[in-house]
């Protein structure tokens, strides 16, 4: 986008302002570019240079395959992390003396709610239900 002349249609679109447009509550108008500024920020690279970047294809598409590569790696150690957290915080629950424990099968359940769940799994199976 960046190579193609000023006066083409699709570079006028890139940088135009948006007539009507989704927005955080309180913030501007999200156009292309300013969604594209994120991305690039993802990847490592400098959001204030990307376009002289674009400018050299070759640096430019290896500057992305790299910053995706990084970016992806980054998001999975993340989503490791929150989900080592979560599954330390269910198993540091205690559930001895727990007042919703199933009569059938002893399992315990965190609310009553659970429990009423649970139980139907206890129940003959009929065609009514």
């Amino acid at each position: 986008m960046v190579r193609t002349s000023d006066s083409g249609l699709p570079k006028q679109l890139f940088y135009g302002k948006l007539s009507m447009g989704k927005r955080s509550v309180g913030g501007q108008k999200t156009r292309y570019k300013d969604s594209l500024k994120v991305s690039v920020k993802d990847f490592g690279m400098c959001d204030n240079t990307w376009e002289t970047l674009a400018k050299n294809r070759t640096m430019w598409r290896a500057g992305i395959t790299r910053g995706a590569c990084d970016a992806e790696d980054r998001r999975l150690v993340e989503a490791e992390k929150k989900r080592a957290a979560r599954k330390a915080r269910a198993g540091s629950t205690s559930t001895l003396g727990s007042e919703h424990t199933c009569p059938t099968c002893g399992k315990d359940c965190r609310a009553r709610i659970g429990l009423i769940s649970h139980l139907r799994t206890h129940r003959p199976f009929s065609i009514s239900d």
